[in-house]
């Protein structure tokens, strides 16, 4: 239980001791008898206690809150290679703008269940569909910069196998819609080509390919605070936003394809998504609703409050 006074305690208590000590002044001008007198009193005081319950507020915890909510599975598809902490989106990192973006996409979609994927060389699935967005937050902001020395190769190909299996296990519930954003710079540093990714649009209802980066580029500092030096160029390493490779993917999984400049640059495909979305009532444990209780002490007020005017009257 807790309590949401109307007024100040302070200026409650000053409030009924003075129309206390009024009451009792007019119980003992009483002509009445003294038995009288003393009912008037006992009843004035219990007036003015039955006003206590009421001005305090008192609300009890209601666990049982239901709240409508996007029937959507939203798969997040990461890229971690160490390009994707060049700093050439809005003076930052393209890694912080990517886990801006998710953080906007979440709160957009809020009470959407999430997914997460990442991948650089090898791909894995950091955390299955679950409704708690701060599962996913906490993932996302525990990404950090792969050691220089022990990183491999870029492939957009590597995240193929854990989408599907994923996308396979999402949407089962009936009306869920299956929506992903893969959200990457596109550079491959790999020689290999980009595998066919058909076969999937069948299994996403929506979302986009999310672009990071410049075409012009930027080099990139790793953990220790060292530029990334090219041995072929002999100069630092220059990664470059790489849009073709990124369009040929989405057009594969038949989403959007975004060049991202700003967080907001994704609300239309977040809008459309939640537009075609089915909407249903589930209970939220996460949220604590307190339902108000003081209405139980109005009657016993009311009948107080006649009996004063009554044992007054005569």
């Amino acid at each position: 239980m807790r309590f949401q006074p109307v007024v100040p305690v302070a200026v409650l208590v000053i409030l009924l001791v003075v129309l206390f000590i009024f009451l009792l002044i007019g119980a003992l001008r009483n002509h009445g008898s003294v038995l009288h007198k003393i009912v008037t009193i006992i009843v004035s005081a219990l007036l003015c206690a039955s006003v206590v319950p009421i001005a305090l507020r008192p609300m009890i915890k209601n666990k049982d809150v239901q709240y409508a909510r996007p029937n959507l599975d939203v798969l997040f598809v990461l890229d971690t290679t160490m390009s994707m902490w060049a700093e050439d989106y809005q003076n930052d990192s393209r890694m912080n703008g990517a886990i801006e973006t998710m953080e906007y996409i979440m709160d957009e979609m809020n009470g959407s269940s999430f997914a997460l994927i990442t991948f650089g060389n090898k791909s894995d699935i950091k955390l299955p569909i679950t409704p708690d967005a701060q599962s996913i937050d906490d993932a996302i902001k525990a990404i950090r910069i792969p050691d220089r020395w022990l990183a491999g190769g870029t492939s957009l190909n590597s995240p193929f196998e854990n989408m599907e299996y994923m996308l396979g296990h999402m949407g089962r519930e009936e009306g869920h819609e299956r929506i992903v954003f893969f959200l990457s710079d596109g550079e491959i540093t790999v020689d290999e080509k980009l595998i066919d990714f058909n076969d999937m649009a069948s299994m996403i209802d929506g979302g986009a390919v999310l672009g990071f980066g410049t075409k012009k580029g930027a080099t990139i500092t790793d953990g220790y605070g060292n530029k990334i030096y090219d041995y072929d160029t002999f100069s630092d390493a220059v990664t470059c936003l790489d849009m073709d490779s990124l369009s040929k993917l989405a057009d594969s999984l038949e989403i959007d394809c975004i060049q991202m400049s700003d967080k907001k640059d994704v609300s239309e495909v977040i809008e459309k998504a939640l537009v075609n979305a089915e909407e249903i009532m589930a209970n939220r444990d996460d949220l604590d609703n307190y339902d108000d209780i003081y209405y139980m002490f109005v009657p016993g007020f009311m009948i107080l409050l006649l009996a004063v005017f009554l044992l007054y009257k005569e």
